[in-house]
């Protein structure tokens, strides 16, 4: 398999996060934050529940550049952590497929974050497979 190249399929995942982590934040502060804060409901009355709504749907963003960061790191070899790598993807993949069964495929971050656990997955296979 050595047209495939891990460093590339890294690269990509890792773009492929940063552009779902703002999409996730921009889209999802129009669609869903500041819709879900205008409903009266008794929860949503607390000034500090709807701080932690906002902060955690935002610090989501937060955490999905930093896999991007380590995917990058991972890419360049600054980071050998294989059973990380086989993590991230697999968690990816199940997320994103998860997503777009339960929505059926109306979530508009499936495919990306599918494609993502994907291409991590093959650096995964590609990179364990060839020091074997």
């Amino acid at each position: 398999m050595e047209y495939l190249n891990p460093t590339f399929m890294l690269l990509w995942a890792a773009a492929i996060c940063v552009i779902t982590a703002g999409i996730h934040s921009v889209v999802g502060e129009r669609r869903l934050i500041i819709p879900a804060l205008a409903i009266d409901a008794p929860l949503m009355n607390s000034p500090l529940a709807r701080a932690v709504f906002r902060f955690a749907w935002h610090w989501t963003t937060v955490i999905w550049v930093l896999v991007a960061a380590v995917l990058v790191l991972m890419a360049y070899g600054d980071i050998d952590i294989p059973m990380l790598l086989l993590g991230i993807g697999a968690t990816h993949l199940a997320a994103g497929l998860i997503s777009a069964i339960w929505s059926r495929g109306q979530f508009i971050g499936a495919p990306l974050i599918t494609l993502a656990g994907v291409l991590i997955l093959l650096a995964y296979y590609v990179t364990t497979s060839t020091t074997t």
